[in-house]
């Protein structure tokens, strides 16, 4: 049962994404609207989106790369400000409410619970994250529609790259896992027992906010996709498998990178598809041009 809600968020994407293309061009207002204000018609169009096996998009993973690592290099005042902030509240939730919130989920733990967060959990790794973006992708082909192949590629080099910023700073801290009952406190840096932050998720938020960030004049995407999301983190503690403030930390990188991406990926399709021709109407004749 659990593996078919894997399809939950893409099947109401694709839903929402079809009903708007029908009203689009079979609503008789709409068609009204374009005859009569041909303005309307010069709306920019979006950026074609690079198939996945192609040199532009190995430029885009590249570029992708480039702007995660460097990031930091380029933050403003309120940017570093945000870190500080961020980074307290983790250290105040580490020396405060991790305990509190281990002993609460821990207390409250039964089999059928058990089996579900299992489940539930999956919605952060790659088991489920890939069939899902691939279906995003294979919907997008089909109809023609650039946000949903956008997900799928912005959603795969989200996940990838806050994957592997969690996995260096979990080297870094070696927080202890709450099932070695050493206390939150606990860390022993480059030496395993790799809690902190969580890496279910990071991933499970990197795919949440891709999804979310092209949906978002969406409600129910948005609040389908954090909300699957939350569940996962709630899963790895109630599993006994992190404290809160590494499903905290997770959540904040893997949201932090997939929705930065979203806009830097807009951008830059923008940008390198200067020379691609692009076809729009004014409601009588179709226009074929190129920007320089």
């Amino acid at each position: 049962m659990w593996r078919v809600l894997s399809l939950v968020v893409f099947a109401v994407a694709c839903v929402e994404s079809r009903a708007a293309a029908t009203d689009d061009w079979y609503a008789p207002e709409l068609m009204a609207k374009v005859e009569t204000d041909p303005a309307e018609a010069h709306a920019p169009v979006p950026a074609p989106v690079e198939s996945p096996i192609s040199t532009d998009y190995l430029k885009l993973l590249w570029a992708d790369t480039t702007e995660v690592a460097t990031g930091p290099l380029h933050w403003d005042h309120d940017e570093w400000r945000d870190l500080v902030l961020i980074t307290g509240g983790l250290v105040l939730t580490t020396a405060v409410l991790d305990k509190p919130i281990r002993d609460l989920a821990q207390r409250n733990r039964s089999k059928s619970s058990d089996r579900f967060f299992r489940d539930i959990e999956k919605f952060g790794t790659k088991q489920y994250g890939l069939p899902l973006l691939a279906g995003f992708y294979g919907y997008g082909a089909l109809e023609d529609d650039n946000t949903a192949k956008a997900v799928a590629l912005d959603g795969f080099s989200a996940s990838i790259l806050s994957s592997l910023a969690t996995s260096a700073i979990k080297g870094v801290v070696g927080r202890r896992r709450p099932n070695t009952f050493r206390g939150p406190q606990s860390f022993r840096p480059f030496q395993g027992d790799y809690s902190f932050p969580s890496g279910h998720a990071t991933g499970a938020f990197a795919f949440a906010s891709v999804i979310a960030t092209h949906y978002d004049d969406n409600p129910w995407i948005v609040g389908t996709s954090y909300g699957v999301a939350g569940l996962v983190g709630l899963a790895r503690i109630q599993l006994n498998a992190h404290w809160g403030s590494d499903v905290v930390a997770g959540g904040l990188i893997g949201g932090i990178i997939g929705h930065h991406l979203v806009h830097f990926n807009e951008r830059w399709r923008e940008e390198h598809s200067a020379f691609t021709p692009t076809i729009s109407t004014d409601g009588q004749q179709l226009l074929l041009a190129w920007k320089f």
